[in-house]
């Protein structure tokens, strides 16, 4: 009505709390991160098959890098055929850690790839962590600049983000469709 320009349409949401974790309180919780991630597809009411994108936390930890990519795997690889992989990327490559402004760097990041269509390189990616079996979880990361295929369905992305302190918190976006 302002004739602000929207470049994504937040579908839904979900948050929760890892709770105590074996490994200390920085270490995150596959069993909490893939409870959350089915929660917010839900809330959204759309099926993670029909991702495109998901914008990890991804700090590039040996440890929470291959736990994050687990649930992944878990809600947005599973059924996906292997010619519909879901591309996975991370703003921190691109910017850093931005501590507390962490999330809202990766909507914004996701909501410029749902506006462009095109997914940025993932800078420095270089040697995969072994740990993370990218094929069987249907997810790909950009080499390059990436554009996304045209298609008839919504052009759907989720982010991720977590705090120190064990709160993971998830965002399923749509691209903007003038009505």
């Amino acid at each position: 009505a302002d004739g602000d320009f929207i470049y994504a349409t937040i579908l839904g949401s979900a948050v929760n709390q890892d709770g105590h974790t074996e490994d200390g309180f920085t270490v995150p919780s596959f069993t909490a991160q893939a409870a959350m991630l089915k929660t917010a597809y839900e809330d959204a009411g759309v099926d993670p098959n029909d991702v495109a994108y998901i914008e990890a936390h991804g700090t590039g930890t040996p440890v929470g890098d291959p736990i994050e990519t687990h649930a992944f795997g878990e809600v947005i690889g599973k059924g996906r055929d292997e010619d519909n992989k879901c591309w996975v990327g991370s703003v921190k490559t691109n910017i850093g850690h931005l501590e507390s402004a962490a999330g809202v760097a990766g909507l914004i990041k996701l909501s410029l790839i749902l506006k462009n269509r095109q997914i940025p390189q993932n800078l420095h990616f270089e040697n995969p962590n072994p740990k993370i079996p990218f094929d069987e979880y249907r997810l790909k990361v950009p080499p390059q600049l990436t554009a996304l295929p045209e298609s008839e369905k919504p052009l759907i992305g989720g982010v991720n983000s977590f705090g120190a302190g064990g709160t993971n918190a998830h965002l399923v976006l749509r691209a903007y469709e003038p009505q």
